[in-house]
């Protein structure tokens, strides 16, 4: 499995991002029964548009995986956590967590629907303490988990 770090987006790259996005959260909009996920409704065109930083995972010249990641000076945030259902429990969000947490030194944000149960247990599992907890205008609840990374790590 090859990592890179992306950090100017092109199209070819951001449609095969839109691709696996569309792919990963159907799955999840099915588990916690929200089909409004917004990530679901965006473009190649909103792709280009973001300052984000892409980790991404590939196998056979594939992306597997990815997770857009928020740089500020005080935190992190993982904006998108994205794996191919294909390569679901193998590992493959784990690891990109996993290589994040490497590379930052200040506080890792990450929001996820409080029903999506995998989520939740894998940020758990990588240190990840819960947040904040809030509903949606449209009733959806949310946790928030941050992970700090203990001094001298």
């Amino acid at each position: 499995m090859e990592v890179n770090y992306i950090h100017e987006m092109k199209e070819e790259l951001a449609k095969q991002l839109i691709e696996l996005q569309q792919q990963s959260y159907r799955i999840e909009a099915n588990l916690i029964n929200y089909p409004n996920i917004p990530p679901l409704n965006e473009t190649v065109a909103d792709l280009l548009g973001e300052p984000k930083t892409w980790l991404t995972a590939s196998s056979d010249n594939h992306i597997i995986g990815a997770i857009a990641i928020e740089t500020r000076a005080d935190h992190w945030l993982l904006n998108k956590v994205i794996v191919s259902p294909r390569f679901f429990r193998r590992g493959v969000g784990r690891m990109l967590i996993q290589k994040v947490k490497e590379e930052t030194s200040v506080p890792l944000y990450v929001t996820t629907a409080s029903h999506n149960t995998p989520a939740v247990k894998l940020y758990e599992s990588e240190g990840f303490t819960q947040f904040k907890h809030e509903r949606t205008t449209d009733g959806l609840l949310l946790r928030t988990f941050v992970y700090r990374k203990e001094p001298g790590t």
